[in-house]
């Protein structure tokens, strides 16, 4: 007897349903940087990174009730948000001026916007207009995928 949903040919299968990609809340925040030719997302860690003039700027992440890490408790979401890639030795400078931000408790390198934080939406605007004018603190070189070496088979 023939299975209910197999109808003996390969052409009249049913087709794989494509997966939905997640649809970001906070996406507006990017469009002062949309117009440009270099803007480009892709999808990194459950996140949406974001790339402008080759470098990744700002990373977008909405996964809340996450507040722990290492057995360290946090007051915030630790990936509701948004991540701000830079070096180390931007930090004091970046944090005079937007006080609010964190260092990330997983990513310590970057800086972290933490959704729940007060003024919020203005402080990421005010970092995404610095990013568009160029503000040479924020951003980082992409990663380089590492080339495999072939074994030469003898």
């Amino acid at each position: 007897m023939p299975r209910a949903d197999y109808c003996g040919s390969k052409h009249l299968r049913p087709k794989k349903i494509p997966k939905v990609k997640k649809i970001f809340a906070l996406e507006w925040l990017l469009e002062p940087l949309q117009d440009d030719e270099s803007f480009l997302t892709r999808r990194m860690f459950g996140g949406l990174a974001v790339y402008f003039n080759g470098l990744l700027v700002l990373m977008l992440t909405e996964s809340p009730g996450d507040r722990t890490w290492q057995g360290v408790s946090y007051n915030f979401d630790i990936w509701n948000g948004v991540l701000f890639p830079t070096s180390r030795e931007h930090h004091e400078k970046i944090l005079h001026d937007w006080p609010t931000l964190v260092p990330h408790p997983v990513l310590s390198k970057w800086l972290y916007a933490p959704m729940s934080q007060n003024l919020f939406e203005e402080n990421v605007s005010g970092i995404v207009n610095a990013i568009k004018a160029g503000d040479a603190r924020f951003g980082i070189e992409p990663g380089q995928k590492k080339k495999k070496k072939r074994s030469k088979k003898g």
